[in-house]
């Protein structure tokens, strides 16, 4: 085991001169301050010496000639007996724990330099992972505070940062018209948003250019539902059972400036996703698709609706159920990292009033808004494992 002291104005400086010199497997042993910065005092072949001190076995000694000539002859060498397997996984488990544990030790290392160094970005780190951002997406964001910033532009200037990355429409686009699906799993509010985007159109243009159009053929009451929110706005409704009605139904709502197509709730993993998409794709009339993501799904699942979804091409999206959410940050770092569009929010069930078009500053204030209404409460010991090990590896 080779063991080296190494003196750094700062812990990330420390980290960084013991990765170039030993190397990425390096443990540090101890660390302390001292004028002028900290000592790390770290080891390399830490693992190599274990395992050789633990897999050095005694070769068994040379049987004793029974001839006096045999006893000139060279003895041959005895192969060291090879360890046991359930031995040699004890042992990996072993140096296994042992590697986390020193990885641990690095991130809050890291983690306590930080905030003694560098506290408005700590601060920072801490907004957004109140929101739930996605950690590698808070830690960007912070990252690209200036050193220098005061305490009182350290509060809001994050804020603004992740407005900035949010892919946002910038109009109101349902008022351009076209043709339009909703594609997105079932219970998301796939059928109400419809109704108030049909209203909200109907609110420049009148009802007269706006026509519906239902292809869930699976779902009980399903039509109805749509058929019910077509007398009450006064626009007409058709139902396509399949690729050539579709192609049919639009072809005769040609003359309307708006079609909005309503597709059946279907999970993300229902086999009959690929034939819905596959109708969308053979109506040979331009369709603009867009997801309906729910804000009140966990980062995972949405990460999986958009893997799902992503035959149907969606150009842009639409965040649902934020009245029943508790955290929109793992909803805003999917839309972030997968480049989608926001189109529209939706925040209740009264048409058209709970449907607002999307704006940055609004999205990330309701973002923290719900974060004080009910406070996570995150450790700083889960701050220190989450985030110290990506400083640590700077």
């Amino acid at each position: 085991m080779k063991i080296k002291r190494f003196v750094a104005g700062s812990m990330r400086e420390a980290i960084r001169l013991v990765r170039e010199e030993q190397g990425p497997e390096a443990v540090i042993l101890s660390n302390r301050r001292v004028p002028g910065g900290i000592e790390v005092v770290s080891a390399t072949d830490y693992d190599a010496a274990l395992m050789q001190a633990v897999g050095r076995r005694e070769a068994p000694a040379a049987p004793v000639a029974a001839h006096p000539s045999a006893a000139a002859a060279p003895r041959p060498q005895a192969a060291p007996a090879a360890m046991p397997a359930p031995e040699i996984q004890q042992l990996r488990r072993e140096i296994g724990g042992m590697r986390k544990l020193f990885e641990r030790q690095m991130a809050h290392l890291a983690w306590r330099d930080l905030n003694e160094r560098q506290p408005q970005r700590l601060a920072a780190l801490k907004t957004m992972t109140e929101i739930g951002l996605d950690a590698r997406l808070a830690y960007a964001i912070a990252d690209e505070l200036p050193r220098d910033v005061d305490g009182e532009r350290a509060r809001f200037l994050p804020l603004g940062l992740l407005s900035r990355r949010l892919p946002i429409a910038g109009n109101d686009p349902i008022v351009e018209g076209g043709v339009i699906a909703l594609v997105g799993p079932t219970g998301v509010g796939k059928t109400t948003t419809i109704a108030k985007l049909a209203a909200r159109f109907a609110e420049r243009h009148g009802t007269r250019d706006i026509a519906l159009v239902t292809t869930d053929h699976y779902r009980v009451g399903a039509q109805e539902q749509l058929y019910t929110y077509g007398r009450l706005l006064g626009v007409p409704v058709q139902t396509a059972s399949n690729a050539e009605e579709l192609r049919g139904a639009l072809a005769r709502l040609s003359d309307r400036k708006l079609v909005l197509i309503d597709t059946a709730g279907m999970g993300p993993r229902d086999q009959k996703l690929a034939a819905q998409f596959a109708e969308l794709q053979a109506a040979r009339r331009e369709i603009r698709t867009w997801l309906v993501l729910p804000a009140t799904s966990q980062a995972g699942d949405q990460e999986d609706i958009l893997k799902r979804f992503a035959p149907a091409h969606p150009e842009a999206c639409v965040l649902s159920k934020l009245d029943e959410a508790t955290r929109i940050g793992g909803s805003l770092s999917t839309v972030i990292r997968h480049g989608l569009t926001i189109n529209y929010l939706c925040d209740g069930q009264r048409v058209p009033e709970d449907l607002q078009a999307a704006r940055a500053d609004q999205i990330v204030l309701r973002a923290v808004q719900l974060a004080r209404q009910m406070p996570a409460g995150i450790h700083d010991g889960t701050l220190a494992l989450q985030f110290g090990s990506l400083y640590a590896g700077t």
